[in-house]
């Protein structure tokens, strides 16, 4: 089975991910940048209901984060998250599993 892998870092650690993905036999990637909060951050807080002030709250106290996304065999899994450890041992992180049901790739020339 395949699993769409999810890795979340905060941007200066995006190297150390990509190459702990590299490391583990993944055949490519793709990134999001995204503005991010964590529970600690959000714990207790309330938006002001102004669209404009709630962005601009959001972007005041979030960090700049990636998300990192590859689909891997489940065969795989065990060792990339055991490199994603080793390199990100001390820095914060998120792994998300989603199994993929099936996947279908169009090439065109």
């Amino acid at each position: 089975m395949k699993v769409l892998l999810y890795i979340f870092v905060e941007t200066e650690n995006v190297g150390k991910a990509i190459n702990a993905l590299s490391e583990g036999g993944i055949s490519g990637f793709f990134l999001m940048e995204y503005r991010g909060l964590s529970p600690q951050d959000w714990k207790g807080f309330l938006i002001d209901e102004n669209p404009e002030k709630a962005v601009k709250i959001i972007n005041d106290i979030s960090r700049n984060a990636v998300m990192i996304g590859t689909v891997v065999s489940e065969k795989k899994l065990t060792l990339i998250k055991k490199y994603i450890r080793e390199r990100l041992g001390y820095d914060r992180y998120t792994i998300l599993e989603v199994p993929i049901n099936s996947v279908e790739v169009n090439i065109v020339d």
